[in-house]
């Protein structure tokens, strides 16, 4: 048998040894619980026993973990598409940045009607209309 739980209030594992408030597993069970884990599931108490989540369709309020609703687990994974999202137009934006102020420094044409300073504005611009949408 294996127990899974905190002595100290904060940091969760699995145990050899009983102690208060531990919930009991088998050893089948916990092998099973670390292959999930392994897959990129997390591992947490959940109504008096041990289960393996998809944290987008979990969320921990109070320090208990709660089921959340396919819309509320719709709008959780939204929410972090769109974070991943603004930190990739962030990094492209710096990226641009840079190339403007190498096209300010030097500049010459990026085709016959256009400056590269003015090519990278509008690459600037349509990430920041993007940015501006999602937020």
């Amino acid at each position: 048998m294996k127990y899974y739980g905190t002595k100290n209030n904060k940091d969760y594992g699995f145990y050899e040894e009983n102690f208060e408030n531990a919930i009991e597993i088998t050893d089948e069970y916990w092998l099973e619980l670390l292959r999930l884990q392994s897959k990129g599931k997390r591992i947490v108490p959940y109504n008096g026993n041990v289960i393996a989540i998809d944290e987008n369709e979990y969320t921990q309020e109070n320090g208990k973990w709660k089921k959340l609703s396919t819309e509320d687990a719709k709008i959780k994974q939204l929410n972090i598409q769109n974070a991943i999202k603004k930190e990739e137009i962030k990094i492209q934006l710096d990226e641009l940045d840079k190339k403007r102020i190498r096209a300010l420094a030097e500049p010459s044409l990026k085709d016959e009607e256009i400056t590269w300073l003015e090519y990278y504005n509008s690459q600037i611009n349509a990430l920041r209309n993007e940015l501006k949408a999602i937020s």
